[in-house]
């Protein structure tokens, strides 16, 4: 593939990111609270729908990887594109329980089908000796889905209302991902193009006897790190009041996590070529158990609080970039979308439950300690299994 070809295909797939993680999975953030009203259903209820949507992602995260390495990225995203346009258009027409779950399972397909590791596994395919710049660059797009997608929904609810603002993301995935996908991502799969960029792109840096023990020490690293993101994604406000900060302060706080994310993949882009990807995999779980540390000292004082943000929103923006780049590193680019199929179903799973089982820990009151030092040692053993699936042999 040309560079006027490559950096065609990383804008456009950084747009359907943007819509994609918008849509299927910030929006209910903002248009959950007046969708479970209008139901009336209560919030785990609603919650738990979304959480069947997470849990199917990770079921069918392995088949999609391997339908992307067979036929390739463009008519797999592409046909993801219609399926999370039917699904949000579902979601926008829902009016019973039943429906709503049924309507989130559909969009759990989609979610597998369109989101980061659908669109890593399809610019593999196509970058070659250019993947890992080339994946920072549509990272640092994607990392702006929040910030679009919040305003956003927010705006549609109150011109339009919740179910118009759905129908609205259903109509986006169909006039803007769809054409994209089918006129911006090359034809076919090309694996073969990144056997020729070098034993990392093509081959597997391990003996086969080392293969297994690195591939699920790295899917346990992945599983505990996701288990905590969606913990600190859902509870965060939550977690900064527990600490001793006021509501407004957690909330103008918490708001300086996605411009670290972006800030933590620009470092990584500027700098981060000169280092291999497992060492900088190293360094960003390591912040993550540095940022719990800080959490745990926070004391109402908006100082740490400032730094726990920057801390984890730094490595939480880069680990997105490892979950790219260590598996090519390791296992190699041949079969590339059943690899990080396989490696994205467990951390999916991880998220699905997450925000579920740590509900009830975050309303008591005398539970932050115990809950946070419980994310410390997940931080740990996170850090200890991505070093075990790292190390030279």
């Amino acid at each position: 593939m040309t560079r006027s070809t490559l950096w065609r295909l990383v804008p456009a797939l950084g747009i359907t990111e943007i819509v994609s993680w918008g849509t299927l999975y910030y929006a209910i953030a903002v248009l959950g609270e007046s969708m479970r009203t209008e139901l009336g259903i209560a919030a785990p209820v609603l919650f738990g729908a979304y959480s069947l949507a997470l849990l199917i992602a990770a079921l069918v995260a392995p088949s999609v990887g391997r339908a992307i390495d067979r036929r390739g990225g463009r008519k797999v995203m592409a046909a993801g594109s219609v399926v999370a346009g039917v699904a949000l258009l579902a979601i926008a027409n829902v009016h019973s329980t039943l429906a709503l779950y049924a309507a989130w399972a559909v969009a759990g397909v989609a979610m597998a089908m369109t989101m980061y590791d659908a669109a890593f596994a399809t610019l593999s395919q196509h970058s070659g000796p250019s993947y890992r710049s080339a994946l920072t660059a549509l990272t640092l797009m994607g990392g702006l889905a929040s910030t679009v997608f919040w305003p956003a929904s927010l705006k549609g609810l109150e011109l339009f209302g919740w179910r118009d603002t759905m129908a609205f993301f259903a109509l986006l995935q169909i006039v803007v991902c769809l054409p994209l996908h089918l006129a911006c991502v090359p034809r076919g799969a090309t694996a073969h193009a990144a056997a020729k960029a070098g034993t990392n792109a093509g081959e597997s840096a391990l003996a086969p006897s080392a293969r297994r023990t690195a591939f699920i020490a790295l899917a346990a690293a992945f599983a505990l790190n996701g288990f905590i993101a969606s913990v600190l994604t859902v509870h965060l406000i939550n977690i900064l009041q527990r600490q001793g900060l006021a509501l407004a302060t957690a909330v103008w706080i918490g708001t300086l996590f996605g411009p670290m994310q972006v800030t933590g993949r620009i470092l990584e882009f500027t700098f981060g070529r000169r280092f291999a990807p497992r060492n900088v995999g190293m360094l960003a779980l390591g912040t993550v158990v540095a940022a719990i540390v800080v959490l745990l000292l926070l004391d109402g004082q908006i100082a740490i609080a400032i730094l726990f943000v920057v801390l984890y929103g730094f490595s939480n923006g880069v680990v997105t970039i490892v979950r790219g780049t260590v598996p090519a590193e390791l296992f190699g680019r041949a079969g590339y979308g059943r690899t990080l199929g396989l490696l994205a179903a467990p951390a999916l799973f991880a998220r699905a439950i997450a925000p579920l089982a740590f509900a009830p820990l975050a309303a008591a009151s005398t539970a932050a300690l115990g809950w946070l030092l419980i994310l410390l040692a997940m931080s740990v053993l996170s850090l200890l299994g991505f070093a075990i699936a790292v190390r030279r042999r």
